[in-house]
């Protein structure tokens, strides 16, 4: 599997990867909701019997699992059984020497050595084509919810904000500003999770997004979606998230 694209899934039986190319685009058709065999064929243009066959063999894997459709049951619904951990790809070179430099750097700076390292780690998985960003966010979303139980209460979202700003500051995770309200952009300064990180092309603070996204949905109500679009990984010296109340159903 070196040097290809793979998924990782959490499943019951563990990490699963997944480098076949048709059956990750089964597991991402299931993850949007149980599926026919029928339905699983049409999305993905293959005969009956690849269908069949990739389906069992997800199945026996435990990364799919099948129930009778009670609208028919003379078929079976399928639906996916573990969650998405990591995706990955092709490595991309020279991030050996990156490493070594930055440890290299953290010995004779005033900056904590294992803060340099931990962004390092974050910049070599990356580089590896490795992505946590699905267990990072939730992740982040269990501990935005526990962050919410220490702030003032308040549902009003200005408020909020105001509260995890505060927070953020006093935790030394960076600087929170309200950059635009329609939609929803919060901009982060000096941000923790980032700030030293080169330019990967990509942006690297997934565990913010889903603290923020668990913080508004225990605060201010509902579902969200936060997403980053400007990061110490994509070249800039600040983050941008932006936030947007999902609708429900």
């Amino acid at each position: 599997m070196n040097g290809d694209d793979f998924d990782l899934y959490n499943t019951p039986q563990g990490l699963k990867p997944v480098s076949s190319p048709i059956k990750r685009e089964i597991l991402k058709l299931l993850g949007s909701g149980a599926k026919t065999q029928r339905e699983v064929m049409l999305s993905i243009a293959r005969a009956q019997s690849t269908t069949a066959r990739h389906l069992l063999e997800l199945e026996a894997a435990g990364l799919v699992k099948s129930s009778v459709d009670f609208a028919d049951s003379r078929r079976k619904l399928y639906k996916i059984s573990g969650r998405l951990a990591a995706t990955g790809g092709k490595p991309t070179e020279a991030f050996s020497s990156y490493f070594t430099q930055t440890v290299s750097n953290g010995l004779t700076s005033k900056v904590p050595l294992m803060e340099r390292i931990n962004h390092s780690l974050r910049y070599v998985t990356e580089s590896w084509g490795l992505s946590l960003d699905a267990m990072l966010r939730e992740l982040g979303r269990e501990i935005g919810a526990q962050i919410a139980g220490s702030l003032n209460g308040s549902s009003e979202l200005d408020s909020v904000i105001n509260d995890l700003s505060i927070f953020w500051k006093n935790n030394s995770m960076g600087v929170i500003e309200k950059q635009k309200n329609d939609p929803l952009v919060l901009r982060i300064d000096g941000n923790y999770d980032c700030t030293g990180v080169p330019d990967v092309g990509k942006p690297l603070c997934a565990l913010d997004e889903g603290i923020m996204e668990g913080v508004l949905e225990k605060t201010v109500g509902g579902d969200w979606k936060v997403r980053e679009f400007a990061c110490h990984g994509t070249g800039q010296d600040y983050c941008l998230f932006k936030a947007v109340p999902l609708e429900a159903g």
